[in-house]
């Protein structure tokens, strides 16, 4: 039972600290593969932000389902890894099973972690669903269901299929 409680109480806390709904996204500035800047003005809303890891098992079991739902929706699914060790090349090899994700990259200003630490993500997977002026409508801390995704996107204002 101290487990349970341990684990309950951490994941409540790692909850606590993140953005909110209801929150702006934080600033930050990153790169899409053509080397096209990326922030949070210039983003397609609304949309999905995704912070993982290259070694991360359940991002490798989740990462089919969300892809299924970016091709059926059509909405931008942003990833960025958090993991200071998953250089350019990693994460374009990594990306290439999943072509309507469009991972951030390091610019010159900042890094893929850092801006991580700047929404206060603590694991991975954890998944933002941004609405059409740039608040999070919904956060998942670990895996996203497909239902609830798909409710989370209606919130945020997504022309659904």
């Amino acid at each position: 039972m101290t487990k349970l409680w341990t684990l309950l109480m951490a994941g409540a806390l790692s909850l606590a600290l993140a953005v909110k709904p209801g929150e702006p996204l934080p600033d930050f500035l990153l790169l899409d593969p053509k080397g096209q800047p990326v922030t949070p003005a210039t983003m397609s809303k609304p949309a999905v932000i995704v912070f993982w890891a290259s070694w991360c098992t359940v991002c490798k079991a989740e990462f089919p389902g969300l892809h299924r739902v970016a091709e059926e929706t059509g909405v931008p699914f942003y990833v960025i890894s958090r993991e200071p060790r998953d250089t350019r090349e990693v994460v374009l090899e990594y990306m290439k099973a999943y072509p309507r994700f469009t991972p951030l990259l390091a610019s010159d200003r900042e890094r893929p972690h850092e801006v991580a630490a700047r929404f206060k993500v603590l694991g991975q997977p954890w998944t933002f669903v941004v609405d059409r002026e740039g608040k999070v409508v919904a956060l998942f801390a670990g895996r996203a269901g497909r239902e609830a995704l798909l409710d989370a996107l209606l919130l945020a204002g997504a022309d659904l299929p």
